[in-house]
């Protein structure tokens, strides 16, 4: 008798386990999925090319920057006038309405006349202004001037920009 009632005891308690794994494994598949949601799984690839209006030369160096609200995604320009955009870490985009600008600027140094000490070489070196010189038409620059727009759907996978020269 000691036997069957422990028999009984051993398989009430192997079907609450039975019954706790279910519940786990259904917890730990919800808490994937919602992982899968959050890293951008949901993101869509975007990409283009930026050239100038008035001879088809790429833009060869920036940032072009797309703005949904206080999010913010961005896209590194490549010597060839390429972009690809990233969220944060994350590749491509999520789904939207976006405005557009641009980063797009070369520097030149020059000399302030002053002097100082380099505390990395302890030696005396002239002081350098780094003067920001345009390489595109200012309105791209701020975001509500540049006229750049664009909804991201499933579809949209190639985004190609022509700007005007300052």
């Amino acid at each position: 008798m000691a036997r069957r009632a422990m028999g009984i005891v051993n398989s009430s308690v192997n079907n609450l386990n039975l019954l706790t794994y279910k519940k786990i494994m259904k917890h730990l598949f919800i808490i994937a999925v919602s992982l899968l949601f959050v890293c951008g799984c949901g993101n869509v690839p975007l990409g283009g090319r930026i050239t100038f209006s008035d001879n088809e030369e790429p833009l060869p160096t920036g940032t072009v920057c797309f703005v949904n609200g206080i999010e913010q995604a961005n896209g590194k320009i490549d010597p060839n006038g390429y972009y690809k955009v990233d969220f944060g870490n994350k590749r491509g985009i999520p789904k939207g309405e976006y405005k557009i600008y641009i980063e797009a600027f070369r520097t030149e140094s020059e000399p302030t006349g002053g002097i100082y000490v380099n505390p990395a070489t302890g030696k005396e070196e002239t002081e350098m202004f780094i003067k920001r010189i345009p390489i595109i038409n200012a309105k791209y620059e701020n975001i509500e001037t540049s006229g750049l727009s664009l909804k991201v759907d499933g579809k949209t996978k190639t985004f190609d920009i022509k700007v005007d020269r300052p």
